[in-house]
């Protein structure tokens, strides 16, 4: 795994959300009471940005065509058969990290410390 230091937790408050860019890849990092998930930050349905939706409690709503998702797990609430792909992110101290190219843990949630 490769985690790179994407942001810092001061810039992503409770219950904020923040599109940004990882190696070439487009990643929604969302802080959802405290944890930390990474998301790529497109929906299934048309590869909208999710960055630009709406975020109300865990709820993650597409601006397109409303599709809805639970941020704590990833996957779909309307429709429930479609879930988000999820990145491996971890905290070093005040710094996000995230692994683009590995697997994510099951949940999406933060780790504590990234494993070398």
């Amino acid at each position: 795994m490769a985690f790179q230091k994407v942001a810092s937790v001061e810039d992503l408050w409770s219950g904020e959300m923040m599109g940004l860019e990882v190696k070439g890849q487009r990643v929604l990092l969302v802080n959802l009471d405290g944890k930390i998930y990474a998301y790529a930050d497109a929906c299934p349905h048309q590869k909208s940005r999710l960055s630009e939706g709406g975020l109300s409690e865990n709820i993650l709503r597409c601006a397109t065509h409303h599709w809805e998702f639970d941020v704590s797990s990833g996957s779909g609430v309307n429709p429930q058969n479609t879930c988000l792909k999820a990145f491996a992110v971890a905290l070093n101290g005040a710094d996000i990290l995230v692994d683009v190219d590995g697997v994510a843990t099951s949940d999406g949630a933060l780790e504590r410390e990234p494993q070398r």
